[in-house]
């Protein structure tokens, strides 16, 4: 029997640099301090994202915190968390007669697929039959091993897109984003992320204290074959990390011709082509919250909604949703519950390492068009000046979409004539200048900082950073808007798209001005037309 708490199967590396190795879940504190796992090595960046919530999960569920003292003890030895973990063992078996981990064995005249379908961006039966799986191609994936399988699994049900009628979306919707903190080991990160039980009834029914309560592939039979709703009120807390929107039995044999796993290349003894699945497994409605999303608090309902869909990358735009607080079209954005915990209770002011891991699938109903994965700064802001240096970071963030809307738009204006059918795709304008002026924006974050501290003007930092982004989108410009090629392009286009693109991004226009809140310029002189002739 394959049991997931005792079994070698997570890839990490470790601080050596030497080859990969597996682990079992209770491994995670093995060789600290003077050889730990500094992180995770799936071989997709997806299955990484997974694995970290598996463990953090894990960790909720088997060992929190009584409270924020006792979370500062020392790390556990392998042996003790493998006591403390080995309790839910029977809710970790990937197959046999009984509870499978994230199955349901009493499927009946279930539909079989292909194992590749368990990964979320395969094309699926669909796509394959309109014939529009351009770029993830169809059977590639025919054998998956234990490991990979294991993985792939969580991935589907911690993620689940829309799958048609009776084929649910997970707790947090199709493809949810998730942030954690990053630590300088994979303890670390794990620990890092843990809550402690006085924030736990937040998230569900303390008094729900069974397995079944936390682990939903538990439950002996089904009651019905129709839809099964449950809200965060029929549920443990940890449930938000075990959610099983789906219903899927694995098919596992013996891999007697020895072939290697498509996914991860390796060869075992036992390994999966198929799995049935069938509709209706469970609807999670009303408001559930997982401590690690960030959410929209919609002003006109009230209610939690996870954040979805960060399209183009995960770069400093999205920095203030993330890590503070911010309002945006009159909605809430708030970080994820352990953002939030950890820089109030848990940071240390003077570490300027501690980053935020932001990663998530960016869904269009069942379709997956990519995967983004970035880290970006946890910087601790000193509360008493919290709240302008929100504002201020707020001004950047709203400048910096401005110039980035006209840097593109002045492009097209440039390359185009008014009438013209427009081709192509100019996204790599915008990844381009996000990119660019990241490393600038965290420096004059670091100034700020110091400004606000001191109590110094902010004035000369705005325009210093208005400066950045045009100089930026300047040259973004030129090198787009083919102002090189003359003989090929239209020149008096270009030098009228270039000069309402710098006037619109100065410090005399309108919507930078309140953009940045900057004081109103002084008018220019009117100077005398040369031709005019003196009397």
């Amino acid at each position: 029997m394959y049991n997931l708490l005792h079994e070698q199967w997570i890839p990490v590396k470790r601080k050596n640099g030497e080859k990969p190795e597996y682990i079992s879940p209770s491994q995670i504190t093995d060789g600290l301090p003077n050889n730990p796992i500094i992180a995770l090595a799936a071989p997709r960046p997806d299955f990484n994202g997974a694995l970290i919530q598996f463990l953090i999960g894990l960790v909720q569920t088997a060992c929190p915190p009584e409270d924020e003292a006792e979370w500062w003890k020392n790390p556990p030895s392998p042996e003790e968390l493998n006591t403390v973990f080995g309790q839910y063992a029977d809710a970790f078996n990937l197959d046999g007669d009984g509870p499978r981990f994230m199955q349901d064995l009493l499927i009946k005249d279930g539909v079989d697929h292909q194992i590749d379908q368990l990964l979320i961006d395969i094309p699926n039966e669909e796509m394959i039959k309109k014939n529009t799986d351009h770029f993830q191609k169809r059977d590639k994936i025919h054998h998956i091993c234990q490991r990979c399988c294991s993985i792939a699994l969580f991935t589907l049900q911690i993620n689940a897109p829309q799958g048609g009628r009776g084929h649910y979306t997970s707790v947090r919707g199709g493809g949810p984003l998730t942030t954690i903190v990053l630590g300088n080991n994979l303890w670390e990160t794990v620990w890092f992320n843990v809550l402690s039980k006085k924030e736990l009834p937040r998230y569900g029914d303390i008094t729900k204290n069974s397995d079944i309560d936390r682990f939903p592939w538990l439950k002996p039979k089904r009651s019905q074959e129709g839809v099964i709703r449950m809200t965060s009120l029929d549920a443990n807390p940890v449930h938000v990390f075990w959610g099983m929107p789906r219903r899927i039995n694995i098919l596992f044999e013996k891999n007697s011709l020895n072939e290697k796993c498509d996914v991860c290349g390796s060869i075992c003894d036992i390994h999966a082509r198929q799995y049935t699945d069938k509709s209706n497994g469970i609807a999670y409605s009303g408001e559930w919250l997982h401590p690690l999303s960030p959410y929209i608090l919609d002003q006109k309902t009230n209610m939690h909604i996870p954040r979805h869909k960060v399209r183009g990358g995960i770069t400093y735009q999205h920095w203030l949703g993330l890590v503070l607080n911010t309002t945006i079209q009159k909605n809430l954005n708030e970080p994820a519950a352990v953002i939030h915990t950890f820089r109030e209770d848990r940071s240390n002011s003077e570490d300027p390492s501690m980053r935020l891991w932001a990663f998530g699938y960016d869904m269009e109903k069942k379709k997956a068009r990519g995967w983004y994965d970035g880290t970006m700064p946890l910087i601790h802001v000193d509360k008493e000046i919290l709240s302008d240096y929100e504002v201020m970071v707020s001004q950047m963030i709203g400048t910096a979409n401005q110039i980035a809307f006209n840097t593109h738009l002045f492009i097209i204006k440039a390359l185009f004539s008014p009438r013209a059918k427009i081709s192509g795709d100019l996204s790599v304008v915008d990844s381009e200048f996000w990119q660019n002026t990241e490393p600038d924006f965290y420096r004059v974050l670091g100034e700020l900082h110091e400004n606000l501290k001191n109590k110094q003007p902010l004035n000369d930092l705005k325009l210093r950073w208005l400066s950045i982004l045009a100089r930026e989108g300047e040259m973004l410009f030129d090198r787009y808007s083919q102002s090189s090629l003359i003989s090929v392009a239209d020149p008096k286009r270009i030098a009228l798209a270039r000069k309402d693109f710098k006037k619109s991004s100065s410090r005399y226009d309108k919507k930078i001005i309140e953009l940045l809140d900057l004081p109103q310029p002084e008018k220019l002189p009117k100077t005398k037309s040369k031709d005019k002739k003196e009397t």
